[in-house]
C-alpha cells in the first residue's frame, strides 16, 4: 500500500529538485544571492504550478501529442517567464547579469519538483516508481531550467546590456522551442528511440553552460571593478 512508502515516494520526489537547486546556487560564484530569495523563486514556482494546470486544461483538454508538444511548453514557460518578471526582474538584489539565470532557473526547478511529486505518485500506482524517478531527475527536472535559462539570459542582458525588449521575446520563444522539442523527443522515447531525448538534453546543456560561463565572467570582471 502507498501509506508504507509515502516517505520513500516523497524522497524520490523532492530530492532530485534540491540537488539541482542547491547546482545552479553554486554555479553563482562572486556574488551569490540571497538564499531567501532563492527559497522565495523556487516556492513561487512550484505554486505555479496550480494555474498551468488549469490553463492547460481549458486550453487543450486532451492529453496527446498536442498538449505535450504545443500547449504545455507555451503555457509552462510563459507563467514562469511571467512571475519572474513580476517578483524579481524590478528587484534590486537582481543587480548583474547573471541573476536572471539564477531566479530564472529556481523558478523552474519549483515548477518541476512539484510536477514531479504528482508524477511519481502515479508512478507508483503502476508499479514504475524507479523508472520514472530516474528519468525525471535527470531529464525532465534539470530540462525545466535548461529551458528557462534561455529567458533568464535574455533578461539580464536585456537589463545590464541595454538590449531591446525584442530580446526578451526572443529569449522566451527560444525556451518555448526548446520545452516543445524536449516535449516531442520524449514522446518518441516512449516509442523507444530514448537516443533522441539524450541527444536533446545535451544539446540543452552546450546552450545552458555557454550562456553561464560568459555570465560568470561578466561577474567576475565585475567584482575585479569595485
Amino acid at each position: 500500500m502507498i501509506g508504507r512508502h509515502i516517505l520513500e515516494i516523497l524522497l524520490l520526489s523532492v530530492l532530485p529538485g534540491l540537488l539541482w537547486i542547491r547546482f545552479i546556487y553554486r554555479t553563482d560564484l562572486y556574488a551569490p544571492e540571497p538564499k531567501r530569495l532563492i527559497i522565495k523563486a523556487f516556492v513561487i514556482g512550484a505554486l505555479t504550478v496550480f494555474p498551468a494546470v488549469l490553463l492547460e486544461r481549458f486550453l487543450d483538454p486532451g492529453s496527446g501529442i498536442s498538449m505535450a508538444v504545443l500547449t504545455a511548453p507555451v503555457v509552462e514557460e510563459s507563467l514562469k517567464f511571467s512571475v519572474f518578471m513580476i517578483f524579481f526582474y524590478h528587484h534590486r538584489d537582481f543587480d548583474e547579469p547573471l541573476d536572471g539565470i539564477i531566479y530564472a532557473c529556481s523558478i523552474a526547478l519549483g515548477f518541476a519538483t512539484l510536477e514531479n511529486i504528482f508524477y511519481v505518485f502515479s508512478a507508483y500506482e503502476y508499479e514504475r516508481l524507479y523508472e520514472v524517478a530516474g528519468l525525471r531527475a535527470f531529464l525532465s527536472i534539470p530540462g525545466h531550467f535548461l529551458f528557462s535559462s534561455l529567458w533568464g539570459y535574455a533578461a539580464g542582458i536585456v537589463k545590464f546590456r541595454l538590449r531591446s525588449g525584442a530580446t526578451l521575446g526572443a529569449g522566451l520563444l527560444g525556451a518555448i522551442l526548446l520545452h516543445a522539442g524536449f516535449n516531442f523527443t520524449a514522446v518518441f522515447s516512449a516509442w523507444g528511440s530514448s537516443l533522441f531525448i539524450v541527444i536533446f538534453s545535451v544539446y540543452g546543456w552546450v546552450l545552458f553552460s555557454r550562456r553561464l560561463k560568459e555570465l560568470q565572467e561578466d561577474s567576475k570582471d565585475r567584482k575585479e571593478d569595485l
